[in-house]
């Protein structure tokens, strides 16, 4: 059950970003998120009140809900740090070393401080993923931007170190959840999660007004709504799957939502797939097999 619901998430964060990609070109991404977090903290709320977990949200352990905010707010800053390694270097540079990294260091991670086993098909799982990453994200070389590259080198290298920074971060996060999860149920956890972004969000709004998703929820409200109410129930799905398989599992199987976004940007973007990308798929989808038919 763990296992299908992080492949679960992959899949719903993957469609998350091909919804939010048809928003206007006025959309920030601080519009994006803050109204993600903020609708999706109220979907998690509704969802507690009918499952019957605001009881436990009200009195949760308070050793569990610090590691939880602890977790959810080092995940915010490493969020952050990725949007400024994307503005720093390229995707096809950014986005495999962010995510190979933060596969790596998590599953060693685990490994090293919570006793998760370093079974030998999550790692071949691993290696099919990190490589299927790496190509989805190719892009080959473009003889006209050949005298660029001399110039744009340092850029990239600061790019890669903050993709690093990134990884060590979300990594930081991902313990400090899975140590949170121990003594609560699922739909607290997740709520616990995003009310720490979504009153981040709330001082973000107030100190600079350009920034409230008011501004832009007119016209981009439908996209808005839907990547929020998927953007909540990938958090679910998330802690689901750390509630129920070994993280290490865990870690790998949602790394592959670069596969399925590729997927998906090619059946209902009509985005074309290039050769790089059909094996980058090819191998992701290796990946997900040697991790789960043959544990």
């Amino acid at each position: 059950m763990g296992e299908l619901a992080a492949l679960a998430n992959a899949i719903i964060w993957a469609t998350t970003g091909v919804v939010t990609k048809g928003v206007g070109p006025n959309v920030r991404p601080t519009h994006i998120v803050s109204a993600q977090v903020w609708i999706g903290l109220l979907f998690l709320l509704t969802v507690g009140l009918i499952v019957g977990e605001i009881d436990a949200l009200i009195h949760l352990n308070v050793r569990s809900a610090a590691f939880l905010a602890g977790g959810a707010l080092v995940n915010t800053a490493g969020s952050l740090v990725f949007w400024l390694a994307l503005s720093r270097g390229t995707v096809s540079r950014v986005y495999p070393t962010t995510q190979s990294v933060f596969i790596m260091t998590s599953v060693f991670a685990g490994w090293l401080f919570l006793g998760d086993d370093l079974e030998l098909e999550v790692l071949g799982g691993a290696a099919f993923i990190i490589i299927g990453v790496v190509l989805l994200n190719w892009k080959p070389s473009n003889p006209d931007s050949a005298s660029q590259s001399t110039g744009r080198g340092s850029s990239d290298l600061t790019a890669i170190g903050l993709g690093v920074t990134t990884s060590l971060l979300w990594t930081g996060g991902f313990l400090s959840t899975v140590i949170g999860l121990e003594d609560t149920p699922p739909v607290a956890a997740a709520t616990i999660r995003n009310l720490v972004p979504a009153t981040l969000f709330v001082l973000v709004a107030f100190f600079f007004p350009s920034q409230r998703v008011t501004r832009v929820f007119k016209d981009n409200g439908i996209r808005l709504f839907a990547s929020a109410i998927l953007f909540a129930v990938s958090a679910l799905t998330f802690v689901l799957a750390l509630d129920q398989a070994p993280p290490s599992v865990v870690v790998v199987l949602i790394n592959t939502s670069p596969m399925w976004a590729v997927v998906l940007a090619t059946v209902l973007l009509r985005e074309r797939l290039s050769k790089y990308a059909l094996a980058g798929a090819a191998l992701s989808v290796a990946g997900i097999f040697v991790t789960l038919a043959l544990r």
